[in-house]
């Protein structure tokens, strides 16, 4: 909710604050409650019985950002009559990161990435989130693909990221937005791509492990095997999760 109301005027917009918000306290319409870990087939079912996550990791050999699964509620009361107009339409993920340790990028490339909308920028997204205590999935690039390819480039075993966000939308023409969330992601040099070989000697039965159904090389191991490029046979490439073609 927007303070600095005028204190004449807190009277004649009271009643509207206490339909708007939520009953407990707090100013924030959305509340992120976990990462979830989606189900198999990338799927998910919203609700707080959800698996979360509650710190990631990426692994560089996948050439991939980080994707947050946001669950978020609302904070929103309302009567059967006022649900679509109580109803919050998001606009994105205003996100922060910062490293752990300063030593692994120099000043210049920090100042770089920043110029680049790497660290600070908006992540797009919009779903509606009904009022009354409703749950959504949403999932965003919480760790943009480029950055994990910046941080690739210094040979570390791991570099430590702290994201901050906050989810920001719109409810009936105002804008409202979740509380500040913080997270950890570790981005490895390697050990999430299991090599099984090349995909001809695997069985078709063969069940990989997928880590991340959404995004393989996220949140763990993922069985990869291997087999000719069609373009250039004489190069092999990963196919990740594994699918295996020997019957």
């Amino acid at each position: 909710m927007q303070r600095g109301i005028a204190a004449a005027s807190l009277a004649l917009v009271g009643a509207i604050t206490l339909a708007a918000c939520a009953a407990n306290g707090g100013d924030e319409s959305i509340l992120v409650l976990k990462n979830v870990l989606p189900g198999a087939g990338c799927m998910v079912t919203p609700g707080e019985s959800e698996t979360g996550v509650a710190r990631g990791a990426v692994d560089v050999q996948f050439h991939t950002g980080y994707e947050f699964f946001a669950q978020v509620k609302s904070r929103i009361t309302a009567t059967t009559t006022q649900v679509d107009q109580r109803t919050i339409v998001t606009r994105g993920a205003n996100v922060d990161i910062t490293f752990a340790d300063r030593t692994v990028f120099t000043d210049a490339e920090l100042a770089d990435f920043k110029t680049k909308n790497l660290v600070h920028f908006m992540s797009p997204f919009s779903v509606p989130i009904a009022p009354n205590d409703s749950i959504v999935d949403v999932d965003f690039e919480l760790v943009p693909a480029e950055l994990v390819a910046a941080i690739a480039t210094k040979m570390r075993p791991a570099v430590a990221l702290q994201t901050t966000f906050k989810v920001v939308g719109d409810l009936s023409g105002g804008d409202v937005s979740s509380q500040s969330f913080s997270y950890s992601v570790q981005v490895v040099s390697s050990g999430f791509r299991r090599d099984n070989g090349a995909c001809a000697n695997l069985s078709t039965s063969f069940v990989p492990k997928v880590g991340n159904s959404c995004n393989p090389g996220q949140d763990g191991v993922v069985d990869c095997c291997t087999m000719p490029d069609r373009n250039n046979p004489a190069v092999t490439r990963f196919v990740c999760p594994a699918v295996g073609t020997k019957t």
